[in-house]
């Protein structure tokens, strides 16, 4: 076994696990894990569908044009989780936080700003439960396998106003993270030691984006984004190493006011994950494929709660999803629904959004509610 396929073995461990419990995605476990999704929590309640217009999402460095000052973000995402297609239906919880950042006005028509979110999740655990014969013995035991951590795109943008409708953008992205996987196994006779190994795993990579976002008719907004992440590299503790490449990413997105208070807005997403197959699949692994990604969101802001307004949000989303599970493809579908809250004058805002949904592969299914809690700071 060489070195790739070796480190291989320890970044997408066990994959012909029973997943029994898990702290992520259990689909997680294979390829390189799941691609995170760093929305606010106003574009979570619409789906998505803000991609490439949304100043505070990832996508697009050109909508950073839409700050005029000083403004800081974060979202936090409690998720539950069940799992159905291996024996008894499993249940699971988890809490992440795929994105912060802020931004600021360095010249009257120059925004700055700084961002992480997600964008490979690998949090997992799985155990499975068997016999081995030892000295004529036949010894049951329990594997348990456990990764914690993942990948983040650190992202540095800027953005110019070249005109009151029209801003472009440039970004550098830093792909940094890193994984713990802890591998045990337990035997029932106390004849044997339980042995545990522990690897970590580091990730690196670079990538650049370009966007542009424009206004080119009253209450109409258009943003078109394009991202090239290069190669993520991967190291572990025992010094092997490995290189996968990274896909091309193009989004673009609309943004309609059908009448003042009531607009539409879509988005679609294409990846380029097909990149990362042949490095995958010479380590053993399965193939990967390009994905699409469309949403639909409506966002009504006309209604009142306690004399301030009160947005009411609407979205739907489908993804393919780049992984191959027993030799059929992952897809999610997920509806969703939030409101937003001001303060302070409008300098504080809150978006809560709920989103719920599935992702299957053949027989196995995995649903999915998610609460997005983003907090919007101006000073």
């Amino acid at each position: 076994m060489n070195a790739v396929r070796v480190l291989a073995t320890l970044m997408l461990a066990a994959g012909a696990a029973r997943p029994l419990a898990a702290q992520g995605s259990t689909f997680g476990i294979r390829g390189l894990g799941m691609p995170g999704r760093p929305v606010s929590g106003h574009d979570a309640a619409l789906g998505g569908a803000l991609g490439a217009i949304d100043p505070t999402g990832t996508a697009n460095p050109a909508a950073l044009g839409r700050f005029t000052g000083l403004a800081g973000w974060g979202v936090g995402a409690p998720a539950y989780r069940s799992f159905e297609g291996t024996g008894a239906a499993q249940n699971f919880r988890a809490t992440r936080f795929p994105l912060f950042g802020f931004a600021s006005n360095i010249r009257r028509r120059l925004a700055v700003g700084l961002s992480a979110g997600d964008f490979l999740d690998r949090n997992w655990s799985v155990t499975e439960s068997d016999t081995i014969v030892i000295r004529a013995d036949t010894v049951p035991f329990e594997d348990a396998a456990q990764s914690l951590g993942g990948v983040s795109d650190l992202r540095l943008a800027a953005a110019y106003r070249a005109s009151a409708r029209v801003s472009v953008g440039l970004a550098i992205h830093a792909l940094s993270g890193s994984t713990r996987l802890t591998v045990q196994r337990n035997f029932d006779s106390p004849a044997y030691t339980d042995v545990v190994d522990v690897s970590i795993t580091d990730f690196g990579g670079l990538g650049v984006s370009a966007g542009i976002l424009a206004s080119p008719a009253p209450r109409l907004d258009l943003g078109a984004s394009i991202k090239l992440a290069g190669h993520l590299t991967a190291e572990n503790t025992a010094g092997l190493s490995a290189r996968v490449a990274m896909p091309l990413e193009a989004t673009v997105s609309a943004a309609y006011e059908v009448v003042p208070g009531v607009a539409l807005a879509g988005s679609a997403h294409h990846a380029g994950w097909s990149r990362a197959s042949d490095d995958l699949v010479a380590a053993g692994q399965a193939p990967t494929r390009d994905l699409w990604a469309v949403a639909a969101g409506l966002d009504v802001d006309r209604a009142n709660l306690l004399l301030a307004r009160l947005p009411l949000r609407l979205g739907y989303r489908w993804t393919q999803l780049p992984l191959q599970i027993g030799g059929a493809w992952l897809s999610e579908r997920a509806v969703s629904g939030g409101i937003g809250l001001r303060f302070a004058g409008g300098r504080t805002t809150a978006d809560l959004a709920l989103e719920s949904g599935s992702r299957e592969a053949g027989a196995l299914r995995e649903r999915f509610q998610t609460v997005f809690i983003g907090i919007t700071v101006r000073p």
